[in-house]
């Protein structure tokens, strides 16, 4: 992932089960990444390639919250974000895959 160009970056956490790890969700030319904080008990590194990202979509967190980012792969699973500026990443992601 080094030979990545950042395009975007910001905090966001991303449900794993029942718990919200923080961390930073980064999209690339390549692949839209998430590195957990340290203190997280599920801290493994999240690396989506662009070309396995199938669909994106907003949805309200805790069922209030307009700040929800769901990401679905071509293998049918689906990841949510909590993150600022969704609609950005939601763009840029459409711009990338199209």
């Amino acid at each position: 992932m080094s030979d990545a160009n950042v395009l975007m970056s910001r905090r966001a956490n991303l449900w794993r089960g029942v718990e919200s790890v923080g961390g930073r969700l980064t999209l690339t030319d390549q692949h839209l990444s998430f590195r957990a904080h340290a203190v997280n008990v599920q801290s493994a590194p999240l690396d989506i390639p662009l070309q396995d990202i199938v669909a994106t979509r907003k949805y309200r967190n805790l069922g209030l919250v307009p700040n929800g980012l769901a990401v679905t792969t071509m293998s049918g699973v689906e990841y949510r974000f909590v993150v600022g500026k969704r609609d950005q990443f939601i763009d840029k992601i459409a711009e990338l895959t199209s």
